[in-house]
């Protein structure tokens, strides 16, 4: 196994051991055993707990980023644009249920700290390729003048909740679009 690949298994473990039993009841032998990496390999790729966790975030929102930005926008106004990536982030929480439940964990944990889209989008692509389509990074941004955590959560948040209490028989795609609608009116100016 080569370092990449052992840092990933490290990080594997770490995201489904937090899923399942939270951060305080993840113990870093639990980390090495789960992974098949000795504490002392833990400890050369990260130098704490802490720092694990930390790492994990970001790769879990280089996923969320990824999956909001997938398809074809061009063309689509920003109300479509808006919707389709309403949608993209519905269906990420619905086929990320492990990385659904770290983000859930991290965000509500002392481990985070709120950042505007803005400094998302200066970290990575995807959420500067985001913060473009929906017309944020010109100033011409199509939202009310309400604070930001307000908007995810009349709107993104919106479709994690959902696409968790769904977990049987998902939303059909007109109840989706629907509610995807009712996010953007929420929030459109």
């Amino acid at each position: 196994m080569d370092g990449d690949s052992k840092r990933g298994a490290i990080l594997k473990a770490t995201l489904e051991l937090v899923a399942e039993r939270g951060f305080h009841d993840t113990p870093m032998s639990l980390v090495a055993k789960r992974s098949g990496a000795s504490p002392g390999v833990i400890y050369h790729y990260f130098t704490s707990k802490d720092e694990l966790i930390r790492d994990l975030y970001s790769e879990v929102k280089a996923v969320k980023g990824r999956a909001l930005v997938q398809g074809d926008f061009e063309g689509l106004s920003p109300k479509e644009t808006f919707k389709r990536t309403w949608l993209n982030a519905y269906a990420f929480y619905r086929t990320h249920r492990q990385e659904a439940q770290f983000l859930d964990q991290y965000e509500n944990s002392p481990y985070h700290r709120p950042v505007e889209l803005a400094a998302l989008a200066a970290e990575d692509p995807n959420f500067a390729c985001l913060a473009q389509r929906l017309s944020l990074s010109d100033g011409s941004s199509p939202f009310k003048a309400l604070p930001s955590d307000i908007v995810q959560d009349l709107t993104f948040a919106v479709a994690a909740r959902l696409a968790k209490r769904t977990t049987e028989t998902p939303l059909d795609d007109a109840a989706l679009d629907d509610i995807a609608e009712g996010c953007w009116r929420a929030v459109a100016r």
